[in-house]
């Protein structure tokens, strides 16, 4: 069964050392990796001519997603992160999504996502 797992590292390079750790004996990844960088947490402010007024504000650590086919590796355990589902990246499967939605309101039964308020007619 193929799971979803989201990982953040402190830069570019110890995400990359986590992911060698992902290759098999000719170097090739053996789970399927996207990596996301530092994400925009807030988008820049542009003039009409293109110039920048307000810099975008970056994520401080580096984002990596992960669809493991299998178990996801002990090593990565202390990058985990669970952002809302989905956060800014989503793998294709709807089975994998619904994995890390079930995943994510088991650790967090109390968040708005996983009880959502009810619509009232009004």
């Amino acid at each position: 069964m193929k799971i979803i797992r989201k990982y953040e590292f402190v830069d570019e390079a110890a995400a990359n050392a986590a992911i060698d750790l992902l290759r098999d004996e000719e170097g090739n990844l053996t789970q399927s990796v996207v990596r996301l960088g530092f994400i925009v947490k807030t988008a820049g402010e542009y003039d009409e001519e293109g110039n920048e007024v307000t810099a975008p504000v970056l994520a401080e650590k580096y984002a990596v997603d992960v669809s493991w086919d299998g178990e996801p590796h002990a090593e990565w355990e202390e990058h985990i992160v669970f952002p809302t589902p989905l956060g800014v990246h989503s793998f294709g499967s709807s089975s994998q999504r619904d994995e890390y939605a079930k995943t994510y309101c088991e650790l967090y039964p109390d968040s708005e996502y996983c009880n959502p308020p009810e619509i009232t007619e009004e």
